[in-house]
């Protein structure tokens, strides 16, 4: 039996006696794809971010979100964090609870179909981007403190600890 190997792509298959075509995974050892690696938080500053269709000096509860350790929340609605996984050099998949603050306590702990999962890109430690299993998008970048409207000025300090 004579075996004639094929690439294409990364896969690799071989064509044997009787023209049968039989695929395999092109990846060796050195090229093997790197898995997620499971982190306990982003690697963002905390604090306050801003769409960037808007301005720090401008911003409002529409377009303006407070990270904290264990999610994102708006003025009229929060996403808990259930789970970050690294999938590259600037790639995240967030498993995450979303609701709004009047909305009843869900259960503890939260049942896995009612989690959502969002795919994020950090650029650098002060930015970055999102879209969820839902279709939702969001795009933000991170405002001192300082820089934002009176309504922002109040301590938050112990809400990014």
């Amino acid at each position: 039996m004579r075996a004639l190997a094929v690439r294409i792509l990364a896969i690799t298959g071989f064509v044997a006696a009787g023209g049968v075509l039989a695929l395999g995974s092109g990846l060796g050892a050195g090229e093997a794809e790197a898995q997620p690696k499971a982190i306990s938080e982003l690697p963002l500053e905390r604090g306050y971010y801003v769409r960037t269709d808007a301005t720090c000096a401008t911003a409002s509860n529409a377009t303006a979100a407070l990270l904290r350790r264990e999610g994102l929340f708006w003025g009229s609605s929060f996403c808990t964090f259930h789970g970050i996984e690294q999938t590259g050099p600037t790639t995240f998949r967030v498993k995450h609870y979303c609701s709004e603050p009047r909305a009843p306590a869900p259960p503890t702990p939260i049942p896995a179909d009612w989690l959502t999962t969002a795919d994020w890109v950090i650029k650098n430690r002060t930015s970055f981007s999102f879209k969820d299993s839902e279709g939702w998008e969001h795009e933000a970048r991170y405002c001192a403190q300082k820089s934002m409207p009176a309504g922002f000025q109040g301590s938050i300090a112990h809400l990014i600890k």
